[in-house]
């Protein structure tokens, strides 16, 4: 493995390891105290986790914006042609809240009935985890649910601070060093003309 790879794989673990799981348990715990009647739902029926978390994933996706990404072939989005070879940036949670395509975007519905989203492909088929047994599956991921006697959000704190930012920048460029490479990315090719 070349060291431009290592970076690269070092880079996908830190972020699909550790940000997306955080994001999804932080934003999750911040819309249940928003949702207290979701809340009560989930502690009186353990299975609701399931619908509950594929909303979530919806609502308040772990992953805003994804990385570029080059068009194979030309497409066409909306009666925009998008030709092959344009650089797009996917912001996963602007389609999620897609009024043609879910009523009342702006509502956390649990029991929404079409749960397909363009944060994370299709919904993950039940039931969990292999190692927690299927009878054990709902109450032990509804556990917070039903742990959390009365809880509440404290503060207005800033959803993305620049200090957490600059730390985030400041890791990427020492795991760089230590693999004795700065990352040089180019596009492949020129950028494409946008509509």
């Amino acid at each position: 493995m070349s060291l431009s790879e290592m970076l690269s794989n070092l880079t996908l673990l830190l972020i699909a390891g550790h940000e997306t799981t955080v994001n999804l348990i932080t934003n999750g715990m911040l819309t249940l105290l928003r949702h207290p009647d979701a809340l009560k739902q989930l502690r009186e029926d353990p299975e609701m986790i399931y619908p509950l978390v594929e909303e979530l994933l919806r609502f308040e996706p772990p992953v805003q914006l994804l990385p570029e990404r080059t068009t194979l072939d030309d497409i066409e989005i909306g009666g925009t042609t998008i030709p092959r070879g344009a650089s797009l940036w996917l912001a996963p949670a602007s389609g999620n809240r897609d009024p043609q395509r879910f009523p009342e975007p702006d509502r956390f519905l649990p029991d929404r009935p079409d749960r397909t989203r363009a944060s994370a492909g299709q919904p993950a088929p039940r039931p969990g985890p292999a190692p927690v047994p299927p009878q054990r599956r709902p109450q032990r991921a509804a556990a917070p649910g039903r742990r959390l006697r009365r809880p509440q959000a404290l503060g207005g704190a800033r959803r993305v601070s620049p200090p957490a930012a600059r730390k985030g920048a400041r890791l990427t460029q020492r795991l760089a060093g230590a693999v004795g490479e700065q990352p040089r990315w180019r596009p492949p090719g020129p950028p494409a003309p946008m509509p």
